[in-house]
């Protein structure tokens, strides 16, 4: 019932002046770089916790003059951060998941959250108009493994997908004609991967395309999941709690930041990976007035290539590990083809130097061979700098979010280089 009175309160949303608005004004842009400066000056006006930044409403600035802030200069403060414009008695309270180890307390307003659905919107309107759609993320259906939220919207668990269970989720996609699957990466790579050691590819005839979001989405598995599901779009979406920025891509193409949504950077860490260079994500608000964020540190790096174009999203802080020369690096594993083909699941895992755990869920067919062959690729991807151990388990703990951890770090970044 809390999710169908959810999805009648974002419709009702939906019919706002502003909703509509918001839509037509995504891409218009006249002078972006004056635009940025003058939420960034209303910002320093209006918010107390930039009442030090007075100085730049007074001359000419770059931005890159400002200060990076981070969650950890935030918490406890957040409060400070609510523009005066705003009546705190009329927001609302969202917590932020915690995932580096700090969480926030965000104040969103009702115009915050209707230009956020028009976002979101757009997003799904990339793959196609009335979509039929399947969501497979977080929330549990009542009972089952599913539920019908309205005659176009089903809920999928991402708890139940099993080798007993398959059939079943393809019979229920089938039945109500879904023609988008909203998912978390992780269970929609759970999902293709049994699919693919069953059936190896499956035609879903009203399938256009899957939207992923709030997980990190390998390269590996979008091929994984383009080859299960032949023909339909993929588009990976990117954004956070903090509402400071968001991006996309289409299939296996380059992330695009929206520009109306909020200013980004890309301050680079001096790590490369593939011969691309490895940058942090540091955004400041545009669409976000409420709570507004200058220069915010997401903790969230990317890959660039030499011409500045954006090849992946690959994770927060929280994805490094460290190796055997006390390096802390992305926690990325480039695996062949042949590699994963009988894992359904995966995660990695790291409680001491050098050294990283694989923990995998496996089909009947995995053997000696596939144990050999991960740590085969994990060694390769880690230059032989990371020892490991091939981990069976019966299956992945998920967040109280219904999110999985793509890495479990227990070591102090902080102590390392």
């Amino acid at each position: 019932m809390k999710t169908k009175l959810k999805e009648l309160y974002r419709n009702i949303l939906r019919l706002s002046p502003l909703y509509f608005k918001t839509k037509k004004d995504i891409y218009q842009i006249t002078d972006y770089e004056s635009l940025v400066k003058e939420h960034i000056q209303e910002a320093v006006r209006t918010v107390p916790f930039y009442s030090n930044y007075n100085h730049f409403l007074t001359k000419d600035f770059n931005i890159s003059d400002l200060p990076i802030i981070r969650k950890k200069d935030i918490v406890g403060k957040e409060s400070l951060l609510i523009s005066s414009k705003c009546n705190k008695s009329l927001l609302r309270k969202v917590e932020t998941g915690g995932s580096t180890g700090v969480s926030l307390t965000l104040y969103r307003s009702l115009s915050d959250t209707i230009k956020d659905i028009a976002f979101t919107d757009f997003i799904f309107s990339l793959i196609g108009k009335r979509l039929a759609i399947a969501i497979m993320r977080g929330q549990k259906p009542k009972n089952g493994i599913y539920e019908e939220l309205s005659p176009k919207k089903i809920l999928l668990s991402s708890y139940s997908i099993c080798p007993e269970n398959l059939d079943l989720y393809i019979t229920i996609l089938k039945k109500y004609k879904i023609s988008c699957i909203h998912a978390y990466p992780s269970s929609l790579s759970i999902l293709a991967r049994l699919i693919k050691s069953k059936y190896g590819s499956i035609n879903l005839p009203h399938l256009k395309g899957i939207l992923t979001s709030s997980e990190i989405f390998s390269v590996d598995d979008k091929n994984l999941v383009r080859n299960v599901f032949p023909g339909i779009k993929i588009i990976d979406y990117y954004s956070q709690n903090e509402q400071t920025c968001c991006a996309y891509s289409v299939d296996n193409g380059n992330f695009i930041f929206n520009p109306n949504y909020g200013f980004v950077e890309f301050i680079e860490t001096g790590e490369t990976k593939n011969g691309n260079r490895i940058a942090e994500i540091v955004a400041t608000s545009i669409m976000n007035k409420t709570m507004p964020f200058i220069r915010y540190g997401t903790e969230d790096f990317v890959e660039l290539d030499n011409d500045n174009r954006i090849i992946s999203i690959i994770g927060r802080s929280s994805d490094f590990v460290v190796n055997k020369l006390n390096n802390i690096v992305p926690c990325i594993v480039l695996t062949r083809p042949h590699t994963l083909q009988n894992v359904t699941n995966f995660q990695y895992y790291q409680d001491s130097v050098g050294f990283l755990h694989f923990k995998v869920v496996t089909t009947s067919n995995f053997t000696e061979k596939d144990i050999t062959d991960i740590t085969k690729d994990i060694h390769s991807s880690f230059n032989n700098l990371m020892d490991c151990s091939i981990d069976i388990v019966p299956f992945i703990e998920r967040t109280k979010a219904g999110k999985q951890k793509r890495l479990i770090q227990l070591l102090n970044l902080n102590n390392y280089k």
